[in-house]
């Protein structure tokens, strides 16, 4: 009987259990995805409220979505000119950065998932420049590798990547903007 019941409470805490926020620590790295719950939201009324959003957010929204699929999910591209920073000699470093992030939809939640972060270095003597995938979020390391690259073996950040804690603040203050959005009344059209 014992066995069944940590067997259940087991199944309830992996099973059910879903991101709701980015972290970034020495155990897992970085969040790949959270979800969102809307109560009383279909999957169309959801869809629609994230088009609003991108629309009202970001300068130029015919640029910034690059695929929809209506009702299903949202892909679009974002820009930050300092949400990828490094300590260099002592001092705060920022390089432009861009991202995409995906957004699926189902009745009563979504899911708003990171799938691709990028920085842009500026040609010198020492590199061609271009843009390179950040080191937290490379498809071309495993997270291990990203871990034991970023934190010491007491846990702590290395140095140069004591900014890398503000990534997933940003990304759970563009989500927390987005939940508002969606949770509010659209301003009647006089209202003004």
């Amino acid at each position: 009987m014992k066995k069944v019941l940590v067997l259940i409470v087991l199944v309830a805490q992996f099973g059910f259990g879903q991101e709701t926020e980015f972290t970034f620590d020495n155990q897992k790295g970085m969040t790949d995805y959270i979800v969102g719950t809307v109560e009383n939201k279909t999957a169309s009324d959801l869809y629609k409220k994230v088009i609003e959003w991108i629309k009202v957010t970001y300068k130029n929204p015919d640029k910034v979505i690059l695929s929809t699929i209506d009702n299903e999910y949202v892909r679009f591209e974002g820009f930050s000119s300092s949400l990828w920073c490094i300590n260099g000699l002592g001092m705060k470093t920022c390089y432009d950065t861009k991202y995409q992030i995906e957004i699926s939809f189902k009745d009563g939640k979504y899911k708003f998932d990171l799938i691709g972060m990028e920085y842009y270095m500026s040609p010198s003597k020492y590199s061609s420049g271009g843009w390179y995938d950040l080191v937290i979020f490379s498809k071309n390391m495993t997270t291990k590798e990203q871990i034991d690259m970023i934190f010491k073996k007491d846990g702590t950040l290395r140095a140069s990547f004591k900014y890398a804690q503000d990534v997933p603040l940003y990304f759970n203050d563009l989500n927390k903007s987005l939940l508002q959005y969606i949770n509010s009344e659209s301003p009647a059209k006089g209202d003004w």
